[in-house]
């Protein structure tokens, strides 16, 4: 197993993201067996004084890697961020796009 994770901010342009973590909490711990979570602060653009965000980190065997990332993409797209930052099984950031993006 190694750690994945995914970075969600608790507001976007659509407002809070308060539901979408629940679910997305429950959805990992369900699908992974137990996950992580505690705030953090981003820096991006249009956000240079800090974006409130959740970090949720999960353990993933080498057969789920595939799974984390769709679940990642849906909850960019759930979202509607441009973007969300997710570190993958082998260590990789990736910037997946979402709904916002266009």
């Amino acid at each position: 197993m190694k750690l994945s994770y995914i970075i969600i901010p608790h507001e976007t342009k659509l407002g809070s993201t308060e539901k979408l973590l629940r679910k997305t909490l429950d959805e990992f711990y369900i699908e992974f067996g137990g996950c992580t979570h505690y705030p953090v602060t981003g820096i991006c653009k249009g956000h240079t004084l800090g974006l409130p965000c959740e970090k949720i980190e999960v353990a993933v065997q080498p057969d789920e890697h595939d799974v984390f990332i769709m679940m990642a993409k849906d909850v960019a797209d759930e979202a509607g961020v441009k973007e969300i930052m997710v570190q993958d099984y082998e260590g990789d950031i990736h910037f997946i796009p979402g709904k916002g993006a266009n």
